[in-house]
């Protein structure tokens, strides 16, 4: 077998490994991401702050969208959003500067330990919806 067979061959059990052993984007990675750049809008426990920033704790409108929660992240939003029979007319600024790994994690921990949803993404996903 010469090198460049070898090559192919480590190049293709890589990818394999990486297909079917990497892990998502965990909602404790997000947690701390959270904290670092959500919490002082939407506060420690994702309740939000009454009549400026909507909750993302008990949030039916994000619970298990997780491409919905990474595209707000992403770009922002702006303009009327009721949650939970309260509107809130204020702006989210886009962070696409957030790498997807982070945005990913963010996603999750907001889903699944604030929204109570079980649907996740994965970064690739992040990517891809850029």
């Amino acid at each position: 077998m010469n090198i460049q067979s070898t090559l192919k061959i480590a190049v293709v059990a890589a990818s394999v490994f990486a297909f079917f052993f990497a892990q998502p984007a965990e909602a404790a990675d997000g947690k701390n991401a959270y904290k670092k750049y959500c919490q002082a809008c939407h506060q420690p426990a994702g309740k939000g702050l009454a009549g400026v920033f909507p909750p993302l704790a008990d949030n039916p409108n994000i619970k298990d969208k997780p491409d919905y929660i990474a595209q707000t992240i992403v770009k922002g939003k702006s303009g009327a959003v009721t949650v939970n029979g309260t509107t809130y007319n204020g702006s989210m600024p886009p962070m696409a500067y957030l790498k997807d790994a982070d945005i990913a994690a963010i996603v999750n921990y907001v889903n699944t330990e604030l929204a109570n949803g079980s649907s996740t993404i994965q970064a690739d996903a992040v990517a891809g919806s850029r």
